[in-house]
């Protein structure tokens, strides 16, 4: 099964709580572990949260779950075969010129395929910093 955020959470959580157990029993500073705690039990979960959320927009790759891509539109999926490129046909299945089982694609994730120009744009500092590299 897998595990939601918040369970990651409270998991990470108990392992800082524990830490602070063990710096306890070492310093025995009661009114820091007071203030540690009560930060830890207050902060950690919804920063925990925050962070995932925050990592998972990093990603260019959009959930099936989350939406779908227009009709028709050519991207690179992730599935059970890897990586194909697909399109999703005005009938909702996917599409794919691999010779694969179209019933086992188990397509996951999309993303949209970049146009030449925008690879282009996106790597105009690559000669600077080859340049730079070999100062």
């Amino acid at each position: 099964m897998k595990q939601t955020v918040e369970e990651a959470a409270r998991i990470e959580r108990e392992k800082v709580i524990q830490e602070l157990h063990v710096a306890y029993k070492m310093h025995k500073d009661p009114k820091h572990y007071i203030i540690s705690n009560a930060a830890i039990q207050k902060y950690a979960v919804p920063l925990f949260k925050a962070g995932a959320g925050w990592q998972a927009k990093q990603s260019p790759w959009i959930s099936v779950e989350e939406r779908l891509p227009e009709n028709n539109t050519v991207v690179l999926t992730r599935g059970a075969y890897g990586f194909l490129i697909c399109q999703l046909s005005s009938l909702g299945e996917w599409e794919t010129g691999a010779n694969v089982n179209k019933e086992r694609l188990g397509i996951t994730h999309w993303m949209p395929i970049p146009s030449f120009d925008e690879i282009l744009e996106a790597n105009k500092d690559v000669p600077e910093r080859i340049k730079e590299k070999g100062k």
